[in-house]
């Protein structure tokens, strides 16, 4: 059986890319030409406007990218249209990047059997090939994610938003702040390949601490364009020594670059500009994409 690390190095190979797009869908976001286009006898159709949306984001971008984001909230609070749509647009990512790998942002987070109902719907309701999770609850809420090697668990560690360090970055017995002890003991269970961690982008030094403990572990790191995080330093100081393992989450600014007919060649051409200016600091540390003459690209 594959990894779920392994998946993820395949699909970065594939497209030669670190690069992974929020589809955190906000109607008051998207184009009004989506919804005219999904108009019914009935009026406007939420669930159709929200699929072709994703649909047209996906197809544009799924040779520039290694894995699609959804975030399950904006989804549910459409109600079951939306999950609805969530449930086509999966569908649609599997046959058109089926190497693509897909991670539902639910931060679930509860104690045992009710661990073992979330990860039955995430993995096998939605066949989705990771989630993230929110480990405040200690350790045994975290462990029976873990049971399938094939599919991802992406802890929350470290926020991008304002107010992680209020209690992120409290400083516990022995000197450490709280997210880095968890990061400690959580590499201590990683031994699947299938654990992996969410650090912010806004907080590089504190992203730099946790690959420093957790060498191996693939780091989802989001907080890169609407959020202000420094990409150069996200690419340096998360990507693991080989230049991998680091998945740069962008949704506002692909999926939105524009709000006009064009919205999905923006996004395509955010995504692409996104790819490269990653690629680029990767070759500036050695680490670029190896052809298999050997070469750089």
């Amino acid at each position: 059986m594959t990894s779920f690390t392994d998946k993820l190095r395949e699909a970065s190979e594939k497209t030669q890319s670190l690069v992974c797009v929020g589809l955190d869908v906000n109607l008051t976001l998207m184009p009004e030409l989506v919804f005219r286009q999904a108009q019914d006898e009935r009026g406007p159709c939420e669930e159709r406007a929200v699929l072709e949306f994703n649909r047209a984001i996906v197809d544009a971008t799924a040779d520039l990218v290694c894995a699609y984001k959804p975030n399950i909230a904006f989804y549910e609070a459409l109600g079951m249209a939306g999950l609805r749509a969530l449930e086509a647009t999966i569908g649609h990512i599997r046959g058109v990047a089926p190497d693509c790998v897909i991670i539902v942002d639910a931060k679930r987070g509860d104690i045992g059997n009710t661990v073992d109902a979330y990860a039955t719907a995430m993995f096998d309701v939605w066949g989705v090939d990771a989630v993230t999770v929110n480990p405040w609850g200690g350790m045994d809420t975290v462990e029976p994610w873990l049971g399938r090697a094939d599919k991802g668990v992406f802890v929350w560690c470290r926020g991008s938003n304002p107010g992680a360090g209020d209690l992120q970055d409290l400083v516990v017995d022995g000197g450490e702040p709280v997210y880095l002890r968890l990061a400690r003991d959580l590499a201590g269970l990683s031994a699947e390949g299938n654990l992996g961690l969410v650090v912010g982008a806004t907080a590089p030094e504190q992203l730099a601490a946790v690959r420093e403990v957790c060498p191996d572990m693939p780091l989802l790191i989001p907080g890169v364009g609407a959020q202000g995080g420094d990409l150069e330093a996200s690419v340096r100081n998360g990507a693991d020594a080989n230049g991998r393992l680091a998945i740069i989450n962008s949704g506002r600014g692909i999926i939105y670059a524009s709000s006009g007919a064009d919205f999905a060649e923006a996004a395509r051409a955010a995504a692409g500009e996104l790819r490269d200016s990653i690629n680029r600091t990767l070759e500036s540390m050695g680490l670029g994409w190896s052809a298999k003459d050997g070469t750089e690209t």
